[in-house]
């Protein structure tokens, strides 16, 4: 059996969450950080890139996302 990625794992939980119904499709998104847009994006399915960015959020890999989360 194949481990899931910390990524997969946010983006199940946030279907367990009942989000997939709203966001589980295409669209156009931001990041608000204290009511403020920080970031604005387009995905093919809107839950998967909400689950990368927490994730990368979390993991700090990309200098974007140590930006982010110390905001």
């Amino acid at each position: 059996m194949k481990k899931r990625s910390y990524e997969e794992n946010v983006y199940h939980w946030l279907k367990r969450k009942g989000l997939a119904a709203k966001y589980d499709h295409a669209g156009i998104y931001c990041i608000k950080i204290d009511d403020t847009i920080v970031y604005i994006g387009k995905s093919m399915n809107m839950l998967k890139r909400v689950a990368q960015h927490y994730a990368a959020i979390k993991g700090q890999k990309e200098r974007k996302y140590r930006i982010l989360a110390e905001a």
